[in-house]
């Protein structure tokens, strides 16, 4: 009897095992059969970290796509935050247990969220259609920051950005912040 379990046992190792070694095999096979990661060489030349640096006219789209990148990423992350703050609200809003105070102050939130966020999206557009270039613009309770890339701020494109937000919010013009993006490789 003592065997019996000992065989089974072993009968059971041997079968997990196998089964490990199987996809260990095809795991390699389906991610490109050992194209191990190289290491980086040493750079013989000092350069700071987050800097670019322009070698011919493809790596100046690369620098273009990796700017525009890092603002679609940018807006992804405002729109999805903005899309759980409304889940919430609206769950506070519909739920029967919250009271006629908390009822009011969700909607009123929710509101100024709605409003900020189509101030936001129209700022963008204005901003991008007389600066031709991409942009974020975030606004909250009494302040607003504009991020444009740093090669496109200049005094004029200042003051052009800061008409556009007063014009769209009522802020005062200390309260808008103007902001360069230096050139941003995601990862």
């Amino acid at each position: 009897m003592k065997t019996l379990i000992l065989k089974r046992k072993q009968v059971i190792i041997l079968f997990l095992t196998l089964t490990l070694c199987a996809a260990i095999v095809i795991n390699w096979y389906y991610t490109g059969k050992g194209n191990l990661p190289s290491v980086p060489q040493k750079q013989e030349e000092t350069q700071n970290l987050g800097e670019a640096k322009q070698v011919s006219k493809e790596s100046e789209a690369v620098e273009v796509s990796a700017q525009q990148n890092y603002f679609t990423n940018a807006k992804l992350k405002r729109d999805s935050q903005t899309d759980e703050s409304k889940d919430i609200l609206t769950e506070i809003i519909n739920s029967k247990d919250s009271g006629d105070a908390s009822v009011k102050d969700a909607q009123q939130k929710l509101n100024v969220i709605i409003d900020n966020s189509k101030l936001q999206v129209d700022s963008e557009n204005i901003i991008s259609a007389k600066l031709s270039c991409e942009c974020l613009v975030i606004i909250n309770n009494d302040s607003a920051q504009v991020m444009i890339p740093e090669k496109s701020l200049d005094d004029s494109s200042a003051i052009q950005i800061k008409e556009v937000i007063l014009s769209k919010t009522g802020l005062p013009a200390e309260k808008i912040s103007i902001i360069g993006v230096k050139n941003v490789v995601e990862k």
